[in-house]
């Protein structure tokens, strides 16, 4: 079993993130900027760290000690944002001072060209969050350059719906399928179950992956 750090753990990937590695047996460090909130509250196996992303130091001292860090950083906001670019250069950089080299990081379908995309997702979704995504692209710039063992994820609409651990991935782009106007999607459990499933495989290392039902 791993010593993970998962960032965001206080969103929905990330709350499946802790539930889903704690019930495989691993160690897990939770860091949220309100661990009250973080859905477990009392596990054996299970550290609450409270923090901010975007404070370097703070996120230096969580990654120490730690197999792998898993984020499912997010934004709600409209606006500008730098939470993803600027917060993942202080995981990397905390990463090559403590040498931990697994890093998992969730994006979004919508940060790729991709024309299997859903036609109202590209006229008025995509346009409507592109500052979100535009920061996203940063930080998978980020990510490329450096020299972590590494895997983005880019699922496209997230859903609370169960885990089925049924789900297709493709690299770069989403898998040939119909989706017409409804467009594809993937519950928050099943991605998170995916990327549990990366941390000691080489399949998608330094990969882009999309996935989806």
């Amino acid at each position: 079993m791993s010593r993970l750090l998962i960032l965001g753990a206080t969103g929905g990937t990330g709350a499946a993130l802790v539930r889903q590695a704690l019930e495989a047996g691993h160690e897990v460090s939770a860091f949220a900027r309100t661990p009250a909130s973080i859905p477990v509250p009392h596990h054996e196996r299970l550290r609450a760290l409270r923090g901010d992303i975007m404070d370097a130091e703070q996120v230096s001292r969580a990654v120490s000690g730690h197999d792998a860090v898993l984020s499912a950083v997010g934004s709600r906001g409209l606006g500008p944002t730098r939470v993803y670019s600027e917060g993942v250069a202080n995981v990397l950089r905390a990463m090559k001072e403590h040498r931990v080299r697994r890093l998992i990081a969730v994006t979004s379908a919508g940060v790729g060209e991709d024309q299997q995309s859903a036609l109202w997702f590209r006229v008025l979704v995509k346009p409507l969050l592109r500052n979100r995504y535009s920061d996203m692209q940063r930080m998978e710039e980020a990510v490329r350059r450096s020299d972590v063992a590494w895997t983005v994820v880019r699922p496209p609409k997230l859903t609370d719906g169960r885990l089925t651990k049924d789900y297709r991935a493709s690299v770069d782009h989403l898998p040939m399928g119909g989706y017409f106007f409804a467009g594809p999607t993937i519950s928050r459990e099943d991605v998170a179950h995916f990327m549990l499933s990366q941390i000691d495989s080489d399949e998608y290392l330094r990969k882009t992956v999309v996935v989806t039902y």
